[in-house]
C-alpha cells in the first residue's frame, strides 16, 4: 500500500479567508487525521476553528483534496468528523473543512465554540444552560442550527448580549 502523496503546493492562505462563512475562533488541542482509504496519520495542532473547518499546524499535511477522517482532542472529550483538506503547506499545515459531522458532534462543537467565543462577551452577561433532548434528534439539529445563526447575529452586532441570550433562552429553555 503506497502512502497518500503530501502537499507540494498549496493556495494562499489569504485567499481561503474571504470563502469562509463561519467565524473562526483560535484554538489549540491535539488533533489525528487519518487518509481515507489509506488509513496514515497525521498528527497536528489545531490553530483555529469554526462550525465549518480548521485549520491544523503539521509538518507533514495531506495534500489539497484529500478526504480525512479527524479527531480534535479538548480536555476529555473528543470530536470525530469527516474532513476535506482545503489548503495545505508542507511544513506548515493544512486547512480543513468538515464534511458531513453527525448531529452529536455538531452539538459538541457549536458547545465548544461557545465557550472559544466567550472572550467576546461581557462578563456581566447571564450564562443560559443549554439542555437539549436528544430523543427529539431532527428538533435538537433544529434548535443547533438556529442556535448558531442566533450567535452569528451577536458576533456581527446585529443583536446586543443580553438579546442573544433571551432567544437563546427562549429557544432552549
Amino acid at each position: 500500500m503506497n502512502p497518500p502523496k503530501k502537499a507540494e503546493h498549496g493556495r494562499d492562505r489569504r485567499d481561503m479567508s474571504n470563502r469562509r462563512s463561519s467565524p473562526r475562533y483560535p484554538a489549540s488541542s491535539a488533533t489525528e487525521a487519518v487518509h481515507i482509504p489509506g488509513g496514515f496519520k497525521v498528527a497536528g495542532r489545531l490553530s483555529d476553528i469554526s462550525r465549518d473547518g480548521c485549520y491544523i499546524d503539521t509538518i507533514s499535511p495531506f495534500e489539497v483534496g484529500a478526504d480525512l477522517t479527524l479527531t480534535i482532542m479538548r480536555g476529555n472529550q473528543s470530536i470525530t468528523t469527516p474532513a476535506k483538506v482545503v489548503y495545505s503547506q508542507i511544513g506548515m499545515g493544512m486547512g480543513l473543512t468538515f464534511t458531513t459531522t453527525e448531529p452529536e458532534q455538531i452539538r459538541l462543537l457549536v458547545t465548544w465554540l461557545g465557550e472559544l467565543g466567550r472572550g467576546e462577551q461581557r462578563p456581566d452577561s447571564p450564562d443560559i444552560e443549554v439542555r437539549l433532548d436528544p430523543a427529539k434528534s431532527t428538533d435538537a439539529e433544529l434548535r443547533d442550527i438556529i442556535a448558531e445563526l442566533i450567535s452569528l447575529l451577536r458576533r456581527k452586532d446585529v443583536l446586543s448580549d443580553l438579546e442573544e441570550k433571551a432567544f437563546l433562552h427562549k429557544l432552549f429553555g
